[in-house]
C-alpha cells in the first residue's frame, strides 16, 4: 500500500519536472525499458536490495545501465535519487503510474483488445475511430490473440471490460441454463 502512494509520488514529481511532450514519452520508455531490464535479470533485484552492497556501487550500475538504453537525464536523476533513499525496487509501480500521468497529460487512454483471430489494420482504426468519438481522447491500441475466445473480442479500458466474444456468450448461456434446472 505505500509502495502505490511512494510510486505515486515520484511519477508525478516526474511528470511535473519534464514540459514536453517528446521528453515525456522518451522518460516513459526509459523507465518501461528499466522495468524490463529488472525482470529480465533478477540478479539487478537483489543487487539492489543487498544492504551490504553501497550506494556509489549502485549508482555506477545504474550509470552504466542508462549508458547502454542511452536515458534522459531527467530518468538518470530519478533513478539515482531512488537508489539513495533505497526506492530503487519501486521502479516498475513508478513506471505504471508515470505511463498514466503521460496518458492523462496527452490526452489518450490506452485499450487493450484480445480478438481470437488477428485483427486488420481496418480494423483497427474504425476501433479507433469509434473509442475516440465515445473517449474524446487519442486512443493507443495493444492488440494480442486468444484462440480461446472462438471468435468476438475484448476489451479492455482501464478497470472496464467489455466481453463480446463467443466464449463469454456460452459462459452466461450455461450460468442461465444451470439456474434454470436447479429451479
Amino acid at each position: 500500500m505505500i509502495e502505490n502512494v511512494i510510486s505515486k509520488r515520484y511519477a508525478k514529481a516526474l511528470s511535473g519536472s519534464i514540459a514536453d511532450e517528446s521528453a515525456l514519452r522518451r522518460a516513459l520508455d526509459n523507465l518501461k525499458d528499466f522495468g524490463s531490464a529488472f525482470e529480465t535479470d533478477r540478479q539487478l533485484e537483489r543487487f539492489f536490495s543487498h544492504p551490504g552492497i553501497s550506494v556509489a556501487k549502485k549508482n555506477a550500475l545504474v550509470g552504466q545501465l542508462c549508458d547502454r538504453l542511452k536515458a534522459d537525464n531527467v530518468v538518470r536523476n530519478l533513478l539515482g535519487i531512488l537508489v539513495q533513499r533505497r526506492k530503487i525496487l519501486f521502479l516498475k509501480n513508478i513506471a505504471d503510474y508515470f505511463e498514466s500521468v503521460v496518458d492523462e497529460r496527452l490526452n489518450q487512454v490506452r485499450v487493450s483488445v484480445i480478438s481470437a483471430h488477428p485483427l486488420t489494420g481496418e480494423n483497427i482504426e474504425k476501433l479507433k475511430t469509434g473509442l475516440n468519438r465515445i473517449f474524446g481522447k487519442t486512443i493507443l491500441i495493444e492488440t494480442t490473440e486468444d484462440q480461446s475466445l472462438i471468435a468476438g473480442i475484448q476489451l479492455q479500458v482501464g478497470d472496464q471490460v467489455a466481453d463480446a466474444t463467443i466464449k463469454n456468450r456460452l459462459a452466461i448461456l450455461k450460468r442461465t441454463i444451470e439456474k434454470e434446472e436447479v429451479a
